[in-house]
């Protein structure tokens, strides 16, 4: 399967994973993006584009984890907002946490959840309902933000360099896909603030160099 990347800049930032959320059949962008925008998300992720937003907040790609089976939305997500989401047929969850940015927390794939062990038991179990897969609850380099340190599709796995070779080794297994190390933007560790991720394609931070193009190209296509 081709695997395309594409840099983008989305309202003036670099940081286009704040604001979007994808799967493999739809991508969730800010209802003010730009016609440009929702093209290459077509052309690059491959899939339709649906314009909402969690608590009138462009930030989708901190309010929400979406894989395959199902969404989950933060706990500031609007009754109206959450009927929308329901309305494309996915499985819909709020997670009930105090904690706000739930892409922060849980990082997953349509394999597994690495949940982060800030979140309460309950809030776990809706991870485990929700997205239709098994949960795991652990830090990478003792970080508890797991969901902000790395980005997983059906082929690969991410890293922050942060993450030790112990890391790695346990996020292989959870996964059951390669893992490697890499940045965004120019040596940022929080790839999940600069990348967008499916099977298809990325979209990543327009600051993003070379190298860094061709470790996500390797790691995830």
């Amino acid at each position: 399967m081709k695997f395309d990347i594409s840099p983008a800049r989305l309202f003036g930032s670099s940081s286009v994973g704040v604001f979007l959320a994808t799967n493999n059949t739809v991508t969730f962008v800010p209802p003010d993006t730009p016609e440009k925008i929702d093209d290459l998300v077509r052309n690059t992720l491959r899939t339709t584009v649906a314009k909402f937003t969690i608590a009138k907040s462009p930030l989708l790609g901190i309010f929400t984890v979406v894989n395959d089976n199902g969404v989950l939305l933060s706990p500031l997500a609007l009754e109206e907002e959450v009927k929308l989401f329901k309305s494309l047929g996915l499985n819909v969850g709020i997670v009930a946490t105090k904690y706000t940015a739930v892409s922060n927390l849980v990082l997953a794939n349509n394999r597994a959840a690495l949940v982060s062990p800030l979140l309460e038991p309950q809030a776990r179990k809706t991870v485990s309902d929700v997205l239709g897969v098994e949960v795991v609850v652990d830090t990478i380099a003792g970080n508890p933000l797991v969901g902000s340190l790395a980005v997983v599709n059906s082929r690969g796995l991410l890293v922050a360099p942060e993450a030790t070779d112990d890391d790695l080794k346990k996020l292989a297994d959870y996964f059951k896909v390669k893992v490697d190390v890499g940045t965004v933007n120019k040596g940022k560790s929080f790839l999940r603030g600069g990348l967008v991720v499916n099977d298809y394609g990325a979209l990543v931070g327009d600051e993003t160099a070379g190298p860094e193009l061709m470790r996500i190209t390797q790691v995830l296509g």
